[in-house]
């Protein structure tokens, strides 16, 4: 069979840099900080991010298991679930083990990995588990539990389609709502310091789900036809728009409703501007020129690599700053500093990585007598670090199809 050719989409990329740009600013303690927070109403980085890596996961998964089979796409998937603990773990490790020998001097490191130091062996003795997530490291072991979740999710939306699944995602979501006991957290009367994280995984489910439904869909057809892209435009506008006021203070907000809000539990409020920003994003499609979008979508295009070299980056600069309380002005710096050093890192990992980041006219290599792409069919990249060269909702043509 003929590869195909790997294409990107550099809208994609761009988005997922400025994601990681807003993660690196808002997670070291500056002045910055509170302009990087939520900059774009009550919705995160985080929502974001993972609802774009499922909506690819569903394009490239959801390719290869139409393409191959089942066996064939969950070993693709473990692969890269298993390449993304290896990094976690990695990552981690390192850090905690340096915590633990220097907290007894740094207060800022000792409160950042304080449940940790309650039990220090329990904590190693989990983390391999993903049992134990210290603050900043629990958002790799979500990706990777959900990227586990998703062959079968795959094949019962094969089997039953997506309708039933999103049901029971949407179930999941709203018992996650009245907080009945699933959101563990450090309780230091247990026997093991479980540590769990801050992300509610029933209510987070969602956001996977929805963005696979998503992504394994535009496989097959356009997510938004013209009729009703105008409707959905004005509606999704205008939830965006309270939503940016309202989180810039220019009206004021019943603090119940701030309840409605909570990141943590994906709050119904917070659900629907973030659904808000999908709805309007799908209905404007905007094309913007590639030469503005070049120095953040050099951050997507190794998005994986980025996100761990922030981690004990933020740690760093969290502990320097915490110990020795600089003006608001160097705390700025320190904060800038390490967005910037982001980009030399991508650079160098862009030079060591052997995979094309450009194509043209793409082939799409498709098995004898299973040809059923409509509209030209998407130029659909086949590696998890690779976006796809489809426009949402409508493909772009140019791409060249290659029977097996």
């Amino acid at each position: 069979m003929k590869s195909a050719t790997r294409s990107r989409d550099m809208r994609l990329d761009a988005i997922r840099g400025l994601f990681l740009i807003l993660m690196a600013g808002v997670h070291v303690p500056t002045p910055v900080s509170h302009c990087l927070q939520e900059p774009f109403g009550f919705v995160s980085e985080a929502e974001g991010f993972i609802f774009l890596s499922a909506c690819l996961a569903g394009l490239i998964y959801g390719k290869s298991y139409w393409q191959a089979d089942w066996s064939a796409m969950s070993r693709r998937v473990w692969h890269r679930a298993g390449k993304i603990y290896f990094v976690h773990l990695v990552v981690l490790l390192p850090v905690v083990l340096m915590a633990w020998r220097l907290a007894g001097g740094m207060e800022p490191l000792a409160n950042h990995f304080h449940d940790f130091l309650l039990r220090p062996w329990g904590g190693l003795a989990l983390i391999p588990l993903l049992l134990h997530q210290p603050p900043l490291f629990d958002i790799l072991p979500l990706y990777i539990i959900f990227l586990l979740a998703t062959p079968w999710l795959l094949a019962i939306a094969r089997r039953r389609g997506w309708g039933i699944l999103l049901a029971f995602s949407a179930l999941g979501w709203l018992a996650a709502q009245f907080h009945p006991g699933f959101h563990l957290a450090e309780d230091p009367s247990r026997l093991l310091p479980f540590c769990w994280g801050s992300f509610n995984l029933f209510a987070w489910q969602l956001v996977w789900v929805s963005g696979l439904a998503f992504g394994e869909t535009a496989l097959h057809r356009p997510l938004l036809t013209g009729q009703w892209r105008s409707g959905i435009a004005v509606i999704s506008a205008s939830v965006v728009l309270a939503g940016l006021l309202a989180r810039h203070g220019f009206f004021s907000v019943n603090p119940d409703c701030y309840l409605w809000m909570d990141k943590w539990t994906l709050g119904p409020l917070r659900l629907l501007n973030f659904a808000a920003w999908v709805g309007l994003l799908l209905a404007w499609n905007p094309r913007v020129p590639e030469r503005p979008l070049a120095p953040l979508a050099l951050l997507g295009r190794h998005s994986l690599a980025v996100f761990a070299f922030h981690l004990p980056l933020v740690v760093a600069a969290t502990t320097i700053i915490g110990i020795f309380a600089p003006s608001p002005a160097i705390q700025t710096d320190i904060g800038l500093m390490v967005i910037a050093l982001l980009f030399p890192w991508a650079t160098f990992v862009e030079g060591h990585d052997p995979r094309p980041t450009t194509a043209t006219a793409p082939e799409i290599a498709i098995p004898a007598g299973r040809l059923s792409f409509r509209n030209g069919g998407p130029a659909v990249a086949l590696d998890p670090d690779v976006s796809v060269k489809a426009s949402f909702p409508r493909w772009r043509a140019g791409a060249r199809i290659v029977r097996a």
